[in-house]
């Protein structure tokens, strides 16, 4: 993610025009960000991170051209800079700095790299990409955090079965259903926005990416798998209400989300932007995966 190299802002050899990517061109940005991005599968989710929604406001897509040829590409929504990438032939001759300046006229006052709840390729800058935090930081950004993921393995791991944590006794646990969607849109939109908006997205899955715990009658809480990053075997969001912590939800929630993961083929699954980190590598056997670090720049 990120990659735009090069500390230069000439554009000597260079027609170089910025504005914003047709959906049109989407196959050239899908090859283009695979070449560029040596830490994320960013041509894999393109058309989610350059033109999918967000729960804080509408995405614009920018591609800079050497003529007609796409040479770079950046996302921003809102407050967020989602993604910024130039071709590795193409570096060092100011279309990062083009695009970059162009994502800061649209932002309302700063702009954060990366961590945009609900829609998000990671949630920062890999903290091995030493060159983009750099290039970034001599344009006035400063570190503003730092997140992480986690990894689970899958094959053969004895805790994601089919058959693994059973139901508290006393609740219901299922996999949603269409049928859901308006009860789990009001309880996950109890936890942000942003969960609200990934479950509805997780739930549009096949078969629907969300499982459920009822008590009651009611949804008392409730796991996601791809409602981000759709396809590549992330997990999240995921939660339960205050009253029903502790009774072993979580456990039984995520392993259904992991086992869908296996069964689309994937050998890992991806916990993003964590936060009980002891909880799944108890649980789950979750490893530590790749750090990320935030920066932001007010305007």
């Amino acid at each position: 993610m990120w990659p735009v190299g090069g500390s230069r802002a000439s554009l000597a050899g260079m027609s170089l025009i910025v504005f914003e990517l047709a959906r049109a061109r989407l196959a050239e940005a899908e090859e283009l960000l695979r070449a560029a991005c040596a830490f994320d599968r960013a041509g894999d989710v393109a058309a989610e991170k350059l033109f999918g929604a967000a729960p804080h406001g509408p995405t614009l897509a920018l591609g800079a051209f050497d003529g007609d040829l796409l040479v770079g590409v950046a996302a921003v929504s809102a407050r967020w800079l989602r993604l910024l990438a130039v071709h590795p032939a193409h570096r060092g001759r100011g279309a990062g700095s083009r695009l970059l300046a162009e994502a800061e006229a649209r932002a309302p006052g700063r702009l954060r790299t990366g961590d945009q709840p609900g829609n998000y390729l990671a949630p920062g800058i890999d903290a091995r990409d030493e060159d983009t935090i750099g290039w970034l930081e001599r344009r006035g950004y400063a570190r503003a955090g730092e997140n992480e993921n986690l990894a689970v393995p899958l094959l053969g791991n004895p805790r994601v079965s089919a058959h693994g944590r059973a139901a508290p006794a006393g609740y219901e646990v299922r996999r949603a259903t269409h049928a859901d969607a308006d009860t789990l849109a009001r309880f996950a939109g109890g936890f942000g926005k942003a969960w609200a908006f990934e479950a509805a997205r997780a739930l549009d899955n096949d078969p629907p990416g969300v499982h459920l715990a009822l008590h009651g009658g009611g949804i008392v809480a409730f796991a996601c798998r791809d409602g981000n990053n759709r396809g590549l075997g992330w997990f999240g969001p995921a939660g339960t209400a205050e009253a029903h912590r502790g009774k072993g939800l979580g456990e039984a929630l995520l392993v259904p989300c992991l086992v869908d993961i296996a069964a689309a083929g994937h050998a890992e699954a991806v916990i993003a932007w964590i936060g009980p980190r002891k909880f799944y590598e108890d649980k789950v056997g979750a490893r530590g995966d790749r750090r990320f670090v935030v920066l932001e720049k007010v305007l």
